[in-house]
């Protein structure tokens, strides 16, 4: 048998994909990649106009068009500066942690992973870790009532602060935050 010969299970495949349409084989490429990078944003956006926060989000190519904000974006927008690990330290700590709830624990240990956008045209692409844009009103509710119990620390009024100007932002303009970002679509 020589190098180029086609046996077994391959030959099975390069069967399989030529019944395929173009529409199909499109389809299995866009969820291999989707396997390799995670899923990927479509565009950046920003909800400054209509909360007043400064933050980056991004929009994912997913079914839903979930509105996403960066790990990082997320630890900005608390308060707790910048930094990619600022966010993932703060809720493992004690004091917070029971007030997050099972779901929104393990949602907040376990961030999407998406590639976004890049800056130029020859820039690699950056992979992305973040959370579904509606996760940060649960994490402000969460603060808040920490907050109320005593289990917060002086040093993290700031992050108080911010929670309780992120929910009545929120509240304010009497608008989701994911369809803001739609809306940037």
């Amino acid at each position: 048998m020589t190098e180029y010969e086609i046996t077994g299970r391959a030959k099975g495949g390069i069967a399989r994909a030529e019944s395929l349409s173009a529409d199909e084989r499109k389809a299995i490429a866009k969820r291999a990649a989707a396997g390799r990078w995670g899923l990927k944003a479509t565009h950046k956006g920003n909800f400054h106009e209509d909360f007043g926060i400064d933050v980056d989000c991004y929009v994912l190519d997913d079914e839903r068009k979930t509105a996403v904000i960066s790990q990082r974006g997320m630890g900005e927008v608390l308060g707790l500066g910048k930094g990619g690990s600022r966010l993932p330290n703060f809720i493992k700590r004690g004091n917070i942690s029971p007030y997050l709830g099972h779901e929104l624990n393990e949602k907040l240990q376990n961030p999407l992973i998406f590639q976004a956008p890049t800056l130029g045209t020859n820039q690699p692409p950056t992979k992305t870790h973040g959370y579904d844009i509606t996760m940060l009103i649960d994490l402000c509710k969460a603060i808040i009532r920490a907050e109320e119990d005593g289990a917060l620390t002086e040093r993290q009024a700031n992050i108080v602060k911010q929670a309780h100007v992120i929910i009545n932002a929120s509240a304010k303009a009497g608008i989701q935050m994911h369809k803001i970002l739609h809306r940037l679509a």
